[in-house]
């Protein structure tokens, strides 16, 4: 279609030209009358011929329909921002979730699902030390903490220096203005979801709107390579305004989208699977991702952050996956951050392309065409191999002590050297318990073999490390005898 190469066994993009084939005739026909289950129903039943000719308007249609069902769904959520807000599997969803699987099963959709995460880009452990994730990333880990910008003060202090001028000039009390002014914003987020604050604010800064686009393309290019369906999208307090799904929760910009597996596994109070987890977490933090990985720092993507302790401490109370401690749950947002960073670089054209088009004010459809057009002109696919592995090594065991590394090994130098008989090289090295080696870190993933100690010098260190921790307990053991004594 596009005169472009293609994936062999996968099809091209719908065409721009339709024609009289009664197929498509009735495809036409259950799409102008909103019947999204009958559109699909074709969509499956000539899915093995692929001999249904899908053009551009009919692709729009479909996603069109898509999301004015989930608009008008009986739930609907906001990026599943809850526990409390998972929808349930409701007759819209179930349609939408099966339109998408079957222009995926017909070749339409060759990006859909292309990322699992039983096949990370980073596979192995889900031990991610600060310094490992930096380096695998050439990010530091402020990059990826979300910090409050000081928009909120500039327009304060305008708001301050117009108020002022008003109450010389016009000889208005001051507190008057204050309080007009504390009335309005109040209103202003009661009745239109905080628009019109909003629009003050941008004023002031004039990239917030491009940080949030890319924000939330990170979380819908995301979701849709883990495969969960797209719903919609808002960037802006007024479009959450007028979308059912977004209206009632107050927020400024916003990624519907659908995983059926997590919602089945919440409302029906079953065992929440790992798998879930990483998925949510992946999409989660894919807004941050995208920002730090833009810019090199993230201002918005605090409510994300909340979002996933939120998740996962509730996952304490009432599935196996319990026992998220606070230091887990860092672990598993660094996880997430890490896993969503390489996600977007593998997948850089398609992000690229989805920006484009949310920038031109694309609909759902013309956001997945973008991303599926660019996935045929740069051959993107599926995830064959991982990037790289994360391995946590032992290096020495002397009784109760280990010293243990985490390394990250890239695929295709851990392939070649396997086949070659030699040992994987260490790109960067980290002691995850008390560690007696060398406590380098390679913070700019520059590849280098940090060679363990040799057993002498081991023992020697662990002798150390033994005559330090005895004299603890003896002057532990002083100090309450000192305290016995006193006492009597």
């Amino acid at each position: 279609v596009f005169g472009t190469k293609r994936i062999p066994g996968l099809n091209a993009l719908p065409s721009d030209s339709a024609d009289g084939n009664s197929k498509e005739s009735v495809l036409d026909l259950a799409l102008e009358s909103g019947d999204l289950r009958r559109a699909t129903s074709i969509m499956q039943e000539n899915q093995q011929e692929q001999s249904l000719d899908l053009t551009r308007e009919r692709w729009n249609k479909i996603f069109d329909l898509i999301e004015e069902r989930t608009t008008n769904a009986e739930e609907n959520t906001e990026n599943l921002r809850q526990l409390t807000e998972f929808p349930t599997q409701s007759a819209a969803r179930s349609e939408m979730t099966d339109m998408y699987k079957a222009l995926k099963e017909s070749g339409n959709l060759q990006l859909f699902g292309a990322v699992d995460t039983k096949l990370p880009l980073a596979a192995g452990s889900s031990n991610i030390p600060p310094p490992l994730l930096e380096g695998i990333l050439d990010l530091p880990m402020k990059a990826l903490t979300p910090e409050p910008t000081n928009s909120l003060l500039l327009a304060g202090v305008a708001v301050a220096v117009v108020e002022g001028m008003v109450s010389v000039g016009l000889d208005v009390p001051l507190n008057a203005l204050v309080l007009s002014t504390l009335f309005a914003v109040s209103l202003d987020r009661i009745f239109l979801n905080g628009a019109g604050f909003e629009t003050f604010l941008k004023a002031f800064s004039p990239g917030v709107q491009d940080k949030i686009l890319r924000h939330e393309a990170g979380h819908f290019l995301a979701a849709y390579l883990l495969g969960c369906p797209v719903e919609g999208i808002v960037l802006s307090a007024w479009a959450a305004l007028q979308d059912r799904r977004f209206g009632t929760r107050q927020v400024s910009a916003g990624t519907s989208f659908f995983d059926p597996e997590l919602s089945q596994q919440i409302n029906q109070r079953q065992s929440v699977t790992r798998s879930a987890v990483d998925r949510y977490s992946i999409i989660v933090m894919a807004g941050i991702a995208a920002e730090a990985d833009n810019y090199g720092r993230a201002d918005g993507g605090a409510g994300d952050e909340m979002s996933l302790v939120a998740f996962l401490s509730q996952l304490n109370a009432n599935s196996p996956q319990a026992g998220w401690d606070s230091d887990k749950i860092r672990n598993q947002a660094r996880w997430g951050a890490l896993q969503a960073v390489l996600m977007l670089r593998e997948y850089k054209a398609a992000y690229n392309a989805l920006v484009d088009a949310l920038e031109r004010g694309g609909t759902l459809g013309d956001c997945i065409y973008a991303i599926e057009k660019a996935a045929r002109q740069n051959n993107l696919g599926p995830v064959q191999n991982p990037l790289g592995f994360i391995v946590e090594e032992t290096l020495q065991e002397k009784g109760p002590l280990a010293v243990q590394k985490v390394v990250w090994k890239k695929y295709n130098d851990a392939v070649t050297q396997e086949e070659e008989g030699a040992s994987p090289t260490s790109m960067v090295f980290y002691p995850t318990s008390v560690s007696l080696a060398d406590k380098t870190v390679d913070t700019k993933g520059v590849e280098k073999t940090t060679e363990p100690m040799d057993e002498e010098a081991m023992s020697a260190e662990l002798q150390q490390y033994r005559s330090q921790v005895e004299q603890k307990l003896r002057d532990v053991e002083r100090q309450l005898n000192e305290l016995s004594n006193t006492q009597e």
